[in-house]
């Protein structure tokens, strides 16, 4: 079945929301103002009892719309909803943003109005997101047609994502503003009731704006279809994929929660070598912000690792083995040229520490990492941070500065009191990763040294 064209889906001329309210303190005009005032298209309200919205054409229904509209976003619940879609004359909707819950995930009447949501839809010509989902955003266009209140910052080389999770989503948005790593698009299909993961995944693939995808799956209807799609897109781009429901508790709570019975552990263990496997949605965004960041893969799986106490440095060298890597011994000529920088009693092999010289870290730390990086005997570096130095502005500073000009990719653990982090700011602004616990910044190097053997050594 070809897959349906969701352009004006995430790009739409025309939206009309149901539900909406002049009220703040009410869902529909917090969802309302916000379009409002990032919307340039043109924009309506739906709402039989109020005539002013915003400064905004309302009319009391959707049938009274005075023109078709790309995408409708539901407010209104259940039963309201659904006869709304049943009145909806054809071809005045493209799209259908279902945001309530209480349908299929539901006991009693939930599967049945959702049936019936779907064969009103059917004959009105729709294609349907939803229902039970926070929306979609779209970073290119600054579009948050969603639930979800802070809008994440968007732009080219961004994540796009696609999920049945809208807590992922409230999630996600929080991290990208955070860390400051872009978002292209995000979808949250809810119960899947019409348009899929795979319909989503589709257009990812094709999205100029999305460097990589990320997938939060609970349920899949068709797993053949979806990994076929799925195939295709990982040749395309850097697909990280975390499958839940992995366990019968797991399984349980996503029936509950998306009404679809799940297999995680079964999805898991079909997915293509391609994708970029992780079990948590925080491993996911860790993943991804790297692969954005420093995707400049030199095809090998060499890490060097420059520490600021050695304890630290074996601890990475460990978790960097159990995720593929491996820690080269350095020739003597590196070695001898690490050891001109440092005192006798430095250790200039791999880890290189730097403990000794630790007040010297701002200067000497991207020294360090040129002679590595020259040498052509490491793919990918490692770098810790812990303790006072963190609280040094200057030292995050000059390795914004050098990190940039060594062209192989660079991950950072930070490991810094709560009070600290803002030192780390400079590296996210250079897109540098940066993480708080080594076990993270293992999994983001490790899958940036994957992403660079399945790419061939060519940049991502």
């Amino acid at each position: 079945m070809t897959p349906p064209d969701l352009s004006r889906l995430f790009s739409p001329r025309s939206i009309a929301v149901l539900g909406a309210s002049a009220s703040l303190d009410k869902l529909g005009g917090q969802v309302f103002a916000r379009l409002a005032a990032s919307f340039l298209g043109e924009l309506i309200a739906i709402n039989p009892g109020e005539s002013d919205i915003a400064g905004r054409t309302s009319v009391p229904s959707v049938e009274a719309l005075p023109q078709p509209v790309d995408l409708l976003i539901a407010l209104a619940p259940g039963e309201r909803l659904v006869e709304a879609i049943e009145r909806c004359p054809e071809g005045h909707v493209d799209f259908l943003l279902a945001i309530p819950s209480g349908f299929g995930e539901v006991a009693h009447e939930g599967p049945d109005l959702q049936h019936r949501l779907a064969a009103a839809a059917r004959r009105a010509g729709l294609r349907v997101v939803g229902p039970n989902c926070v929306g979609l955003l779209n970073g290119t266009i600054g579009l948050n047609a969603s639930i979800i209140p802070l809008m994440p910052p968007g732009g080219a080389a961004g994540l796009g994502v696609a999920t049945q999770s809208g807590g992922f989503g409230m999630a996600l948005a929080m991290y990208a503003a955070d860390s400051g790593m872009n978002v292209s698009c995000f979808c949250d299909v809810g119960n899947t009731v019409d348009i899929s993961l795979a319909d989503c995944l589709t257009h990812l693939a094709g999205d100029p704006a999305t460097g990589v995808i990320g997938l939060y799956v609970e349920s899949v209807r068709d797993l053949p279809s979806f990994m076929a799609t799925l195939t295709e897109a990982a040749k395309a781009k850097p697909v990280v994929v975390c499958p839940l429901a992995r366990t019968p508790s797991g399984q349980a709570a996503s029936l509950a929660h998306v009404g679809i019975s799940a297999d995680g552990a079964r999805l898991a263990s079909s997915l293509p070598d391609d994708a970029i496997v992780v079990h948590s949605g925080l491993d996911l965004l860790h993943v991804a912000r790297a692969l954005l960041w420093q995707g400049r893969p030199l095809g090998g799986k060499r890490l060097a690792i420059v520490t600021g106490t050695g304890g630290i440095g074996t601890e990475i060298a460990d978790l960097a083995e159990e995720h593929g890597m491996t820690i080269p011994r350095f020739s003597p000529k590196l070695t001898a040229a690490i050891a001109r920088h440092l005192p006798v009693y430095a250790a200039s092999a791999n880890p290189v520490d730097l403990t000794p010289v630790w007040r010297d870290y701002p200067r000497l730390s991207p020294i360090v990492m040129a002679e590595i990086a020259a040498s052509g005997e490491a793919d990918l570096i490692a770098v810790s941070i812990t303790d006072v130095p963190t609280t040094w502005p200057d030292l995050a500073q000059s390795l914004a500065r050098s990190v940039p000009t060594l062209g192989l990719p660079v991950a950072v653990y930070w490991a810094s009191r709560d009070a600290d982090v803002v030192n780390m700011a400079a590296l996210n602004a250079a897109r540098i990763p940066t993480y708080r616990a080594t076990r993270e910044l293992a999994l983001a190097l490790g899958a940036l040294a994957r992403q660079g053997a399945a790419t061939g050594g060519h940049a991502a």
